[in-house]
């Protein structure tokens, strides 16, 4: 199900909040199935509008049993050995990183004295940070950090039950005793739990406070850290901010385990049939098949994909769980756990069936608790960073590959599966483990590889007796295979091996004595059987005399250069685009190329019941007409910019946006992007995200925009382009180097500002004639006469087979036109060219005209009705972008963004920087409601509640700091004819008020480095403007002559967690130098830095030129 906030008709999902029952909320690489056990509040089921199908079996229950709930699991996962030797958990914490936990009765501890975390310990800590509450010895801690409160979230509080399930499938502890025979284990029963949300209402969680909770964690004490969230698909970065905290978090001894994401492979897009369950069907064969979202990516974490709960050949990988590689072709996931038809906990002390990678995450959780007990208890040297490394080893290194159900005889890819499906009780007494000499991880990431490459294994024996090994390189290369649907174009993918390619090693058989290691060479050779550009990939395994020691190695590379697939998708309008879209629109969505958006607004019918002369918005891309895509940046409202529906089929690290004119010169650079996430179906093929969506274009996802505009180096203004033909270029540069590491794509439009002409109307004996010309871009096959009769409409075709810009229209009006025509006095006239100018003339009507009737049978003239608007672009409303819920209902904020992100700088009229208080009003429908603001972390406090004055205005004031994200809880309670009902939101601010530094080179400013006017004169022919820029907080952009050539990456966040009397920004200072030519006379340049919030120095060179 995809759970919607208002009512809005174009609202199509939020970003990441996906379930498939009442009962089940899911972050979108969470739990996207649950069934609910019948006790379960029907309330829920209000937030519940849309129905897909996840699984096949929608009747699974969890049934009265002697055995726990979640039972398949314990066994497939073999979990059970280390409880028998007295691990589940004692003495651990696991932080749940989510949406909240409600209160379950199998939340407990068996012995309350093994809790890590006391009520003094956890208090202490509640008081020196001012938030947080104790709930119980099972649940030491819980803050909301999404609204900064204290909650532990009310059971009838649907967003929270994914944390819920989350949860439980960790550490729930119930008891075989319950009267009603059910109860659940969760793989580390006996370890404590930290409940942090961090989101909710919101469909997806906010880096800052991700990171907030991680840090926290951390200081609590958490061994371990679970997250079943993720966006985006980005690269590996310790500048990112989530990334950052997952390293600080394992660097401090945390294990750190998230879920890698439910978008399957990358190229399951846009097919007939990639509704059904099976995402590995592929619409088209990307060069990188990953899907892996952040933090999944992060290299200290441990990213684990989703496989279900059976045994034997029943055994395989869900077919959503996210493939990697990352961008860059670093290895991931990491490893697959049971998550697909599994038992957890749900509300009011039921159990429900749920899948997903968001339940692949919290098994690991548990099971490295419990790994990591072990560790820790033989090994009790081992700190920090080492400490995580050797769980995280162990349970790759113990992991047993899967074979393909499907394809049998395949293996699975380890770019899904990882090192293969968990085995916890090998893990903790492997005796042996196997790492990659140049990283110390359990995966060898070979990136780009040509015909030979090597990689080296250390075995390291961590036992008191020596450990020997059959080595077995074997099993590869495999590389990825389409077999393909003839009848929907479509293909399924498995591994199957290279031929002629293996993989060789130095050593055959070896022995390891105790605390020893050995190191053992690996060779791959592709051969000239192989054909380039493809995956290469497998496993080295270790061969124990006690299969119980065996070890796996994954390893992966991409043989050939995968900067050579053309990243950016072709146009919609050409066979080989793969997403069928990639268009210019204006503003208001218009699809420009196929007429004018009146007559498109006639062509296109939403509802589906379609006349001869109407078509399927989905439709219409074929329909483009390269010389007739068109804008009018005249400031008239109707097609004043453009900007690109585009689709990158690799994440990229920089996109920039490029116009240029006639003869192929770059006049403006309208915007430079980072981290730009590539383009994949969400929830398969439910959602495709378009390169706008992207994470890193979050707070600004207009940015690609082109108003029409250049700069004009004699006046030091933008000014509009002379009318012409110009190329909307997109230039991408490839995070990974090879021979097309930078690739353009080139969108054609014309600018326009002439209007077309009625050069004559007549209206005589019922008949209209009407003669058209334009001078422009002019017409299309579908542009129409917008005719109206008094309060009717009619748009007549124009007859125009595009190749013309004049003709001549006549038209019979029927009688009811005649007559609506005569009662009104007139006929009233519009047409527009493609590029949206309008021409307008009225014909007058005398009163005694008579009616007529008329032959309608000119087949050459067509007319429709014409529909009050365009359909909104499925899923990319303004709502989708910004990936926020509707407003709530009964309140308006004056000058905040209700249940959004308001950007708040120096110029802001809500916040005094002097004073760091935030000014908060509005007015709501009911002034008898009753309005709480989250000021103090206790919501029910005095202090915040929020007076009414008698019309309903409300002024609230609140501190928050001139440099950071915080999220504002409000709730509104309103009076109804039976009972109050309230409603949740939040304000969410972005503020700095710091300005950023930009420097320019003593040769533009003299003596006066400190001003932002200076004057340089010269008899050179050009000038270097040169100099450096940086902000207090990552993002800032740099603009010279109104080209944006410098934008800094945005993902550092707002506030510096690590240490926070620092800023927040990681990157050194940016150091341009740019070379322009010189007119004879006055040249003027304008240098401005921008910061993420709108913050913006400027500076001017006035450069006289002899």
């Amino acid at each position: 199900m995809i759970i919607l906030r208002g009512k809005s008709p174009t609202r199509k999902k939020l970003w990441k909040i996906l379930a498939v029952s009442a009962l089940s909320i899911a972050a979108g690489i969470g739990v996207v199935a649950s069934t609910p056990m019948p006790n379960v509040q029907a309330a829920a089921q209000t937030t519940v509008t849309k129905t897909k199908k996840a699984y096949k079996d929608t009747n699974l229950q969890v049934k009265p049993s002697k055995y726990p709930a979640d039972e398949p699991s314990l066994v497939k996962g073999n979990v059970k050995g280390l409880w028998s030797q007295g691990y589940s958990g004692q003495g651990m914490v696991i932080a749940i990183i989510d949406t909240g936990i409600v209160t379950h009765r199998d939340f407990r501890l068996s012995d309350n004295s093994t809790a890590k975390i006391s009520k003094a310990d956890a208090e202490s800590f509640i008081a020196k940070r001012g938030y947080g509450k104790y709930i119980s010895p099972k649940i030491p801690f819980a803050y909301n950090y999404l609204n900064n409160y204290n909650s532990d979230v009310m059971a009838n509080d649907a967003p929270s039950f994914h944390g819920l399930s989350t949860a439980g499938y960790a550490a729930a502890n119930g008891s075989k005793n319950n009267k009603d025979k059910k109860y659940l284990l969760g793989m580390a029963p006996q370890a404590q739990l930290l409940n942090m949300k961090v989101f909710g209402g919101f469909a997806d969680e906010f880096p800052n406070d991700v990171s907030r909770a991680i840090y926290d964690a951390v200081a609590l004490g958490a061994n371990v850290i679970n997250m079943s969230l993720g966006q985006g698909v980005p690269a590996q970065s310790l500048t990112n901010q989530e990334q950052a905290a997952v390293k600080y978090a394992t660097d401090h001894g945390v294990f750190v385990s998230i879920a890698s994401g439910n978008y399957a492979h990358s190229g399951s897009i846009n097919s007939k049939i990639n509704d059904s369950s099976d995402s590995r069907i592929t619409s088209y064969e990307p060069v990188n098949s990953g899907t892996v979202s952040n933090p999944a990516v992060a290299a200290s974490g441990m990213a684990v994909g989703s496989e279900n709960a059976l045994l034997g050949d029943k055994s395989e990988m869900e077919t959503m769980s996210a493939w990697g590689p990352t961008p860059e072709y670093f290895m991931k996931p990491d490893i697959a756990a049971p998550g697909n038809n599994v038992a957890s906990t749900a509300p009011n002390n039921g159990y429900s069936i749920d899948s997903g990678t968001s339940m692949a995450a919290p098994f690991i959780s548990g099971s490295a608790a419990i790994v990591m007990q072990k560790v820790m208890k033989e090994q009790p040297n081992l700190k920090g960073a080492a400490l995580v490394n050797a769980v995280k080893v162990a349970l790759m290194n113990a992991a047993q590959p899967m074979q393909d159900a499907l394809f049998k005889g395949h293996l699975v890819s380890p770019r899904v599966q990882g090192a293969g499906q968990v085995n916890v009780t090998n893990a903790g007494n492997l005796k042996s483990s196997a790492t990659d000499v140049a990283t110390g991880l359990a995966s060898v990431s070979l990136h780009e590889i040509g015909k030979t490459s090597q990689f080296s294994l250390n075995v390291t024996n961590h036992s008191d007796s020596p450990q020997s090994y059959t080595v077995n390189p074997s099993n590869g290369p495999w590389t990825e295979t389409r077999k393909i649907d003839q009848k929907y174009g479509t293909g399924t993918v498995y591994d199957t091996r290279i031929d002629g390619a293996s993989l060789t090693s130095d050593q055959s058989q070896l022995t390891v004595d105790p605390g020893k290691t050995v190191k053992v060479d690996f060779t791959l050779n592709m051969r000239d059987q192989a054909t380039r550009n493809r995956i290469a990939e497998g496993y080295v395994s270790l061969i124990n005399s006690d299969s119980n020691q065996n070890i796996s190695v994954p390893y992966m590379g991409y043989y050939g250069d995968p900067t050579e697939e053309q990243v950016i998708d072709s146009p919609a309008n050409q066979k080989d685009s793969a997403f069928n879209a990639g268009y210019l629109l204006d503003r208001k969505n218009t699809m420009l190329g196929i007429s004018d958006r009146t007559s498109l607004s006639g062509l296109v019918n939403i509802k589906g019941n379609y006349t001869d002369s109407q078509i399927a918005w989905g439709n219409l891309t074929s329909k483009i007409q390269n010389d007739k895509v068109a804008f009018s940046p005249n400031g008239d409202g109707s097609q004043d910019a453009v900007y690109p529906l585009a689709y990158t089929k690799q994440s990229l690290a920089g996109v920039q946006i490029r116009i240029l004119n006639s003869q192929g010169k770059v006049i403006r650079t309208v915007d430079s992007e980072t981290n730009i996430d590539k383009s994949f179906s969400e929830l398969s093929g439910a959602l495709v995200d378009d390169m706008t969506m992207a994470v890193s274009m979050r707070l600004h996802p207009y940015a690609f925009t082109w108003d029409g505009k250049a700069y004009d180096q004699a006046t030091g203004k933008m000014k509009a382009v002379p009318d012409g033909q110009y190329q909307y270029q997109i230039m991408s540069t490839n995070y990974n180097d090879g021979s097309k590491k930078v690739q353009t794509m080139d969108l054609p439009v014309k600018v326009d500002n002439v209007a077309p002409k009625i050069e004559k109307a007549a209206y005589k004996n019922g008949r209209l004639t009407v003669s058209y010309s334009d001078v422009g871009a002019g017409f299309t096959k579908y542009s129409a006469l917008a005719t109206r009769f008094g309060k009717k409409a009619v748009g007549v075709s124009l007859d125009n087979n595009g190749k013309t810009n004049t003709g001549t229209i006549k038209y019979n009006l029927t009688k009811a036109q005649q007559k609506l025509a005569k009662k009104a006095g007139k006929i009233k006239l519009t047409l527009w060219d493609v590029a949206g100018n309008k021409a307008a003339k009225t014909v007058k009507l005398s009163k005694k005209a008579k009616i007529y009737k008329l032959s309608s049978s000119n087949k050459q003239i067509k007319w429709f009705r014409q529909t009050t608007q365009l359909p909104e672009l499925d899923n990319h409303t303004m709502n989708t972008v910004t990936t926020r819920f509707e407003p709530s209902k009964g309140i308006k904020f004056t000058d905040l963004n209700d249940n959004n992100i308001t950007l708040i700088n120096s110029n802001s009229k809500v916040y005094n920087a002097t004073t760091h208080t935030l000014t908060i009003k509005g007015k709501v429908t009911n002034p008898k409601s009753k309005l709480t603001i989250v000021k103090t972390v206790n919501k029910n406090d005095k202090a915040n509640q929020v007076k009414i004055d008698k019309h309903g205005n409300f002024k609230y004031n609140i501190q928050v700091a001139p440099t950071t994200q915080r999220g504002i809880g409000y709730f509104l309670t309103t009076p109804g004819k039976k009972k109050a009902t309230t409603q949740t939101g939040t304000l969410e601010v972005i503020t700095d008020n710091t300005s950023p530094e930009l420097n320019l080179a003593s040769s533009l400013t003299g003596n006066h480095p400190s001003g932002n006017h200076y004057s340089v004169s010269t008899n050179n022919d050009s000038i270097d403007i040169s100099g450096s820029v940086n902000d207090n907080v990552s993002g800032v952009r740099l603009t010279i002559n109104g080209n944006n050539i410098y934008h800094q990456a945005n993902d550092a966040g707002f506030m510096n967690l690590s240490d926070p009397g620092s800023a927040p920004n990681p990157y050194p200072i940016h150091e341009f130098s740019q070379t322009y030519p010189l007119s004879k006379g006055v040249n003027i340049f304008t240098v401005s830095a921008t910061d993420q919030v709108g913050n913006t120095v400027t500076k001017t060179i006035q450069v006289n030129r002899d």
